[in-house]
């Protein structure tokens, strides 16, 4: 009886370290395409993305439709997910590189704890939006993992969803052919 509680913890902690690599751990990897191709079954890509309104660190109220007109990328991240961590100097990059060209980045934090996002952003100088995520924003977009990566196009439509670390390529390829495309009539 002893042997087989332990085998049953065993194989638990196996299933749970597994699930916390596909989901957190992200790379180009094996793990990283299944995280995408799981990402892209859940997510509504080619349809318009969700609206939200979300609490800012400071108490304000942020909407998706606040950055209309603009390439949104919307990040889902957590402090104590280690690939959202390491993004940050790169993310930080793409928005000084991209925020006066009409690309807005919003990050959309699942973690619990205000105060705790609150001292990471200020301990990394983050100068892009962070909101708190809630029940509502997690149904819509069923981030899979974190980091979990939405691009929004000027007109509003979901064109990618990417889980796990991203390489900055892919993101800069995917933001200027997004910027080069001309909105749609009315948009």
């Amino acid at each position: 009886m002893w042997t087989m509680t332990i085998r049953s913890v065993a194989a638990a902690a196996l299933v749970a370290l597994a699930l916390f690599a596909a989901g957190c751990a992200g790379g180009e990897g094996a793990g990283a395409g299944a995280a995408k191709a799981a990402a892209a079954d859940t997510a509504v890509i080619g349809q318009k993305a969700p609206e939200f309104a979300l609490a800012d660190l400071e108490g304000r109220t942020v909407r998706l439709s606040d950055t209309a007109g603009r390439v949104r990328i919307v990040d889902f991240w957590a402090t104590w997910c280690a690939p959202c961590r390491e993004e940050v100097p790169m993310l930080k990059d793409l928005y000084a590189q991209y925020k006066d060209r009409g690309v807005e980045l919003i990050a959309v934090s699942l973690d619990d704890d205000a105060d705790a996002v609150r001292a990471f952003v200020r301990e990394h100088d983050i100068p892009y939006p962070n909101l708190m995520a809630d029940a509502a924003v997690q149904a819509a977009y069923r981030p899979v993992g974190v980091p979990a990566t939405f691009i929004i196009d000027r007109d509003g439509t979901l064109v990618e969803s990417m889980v796990g670390a991203k390489p900055r390529r892919a993101l800069e390829e995917e933001i200027t052919r997004l910027l080069a495309a001309a909105p749609a009539a009315g948009a």
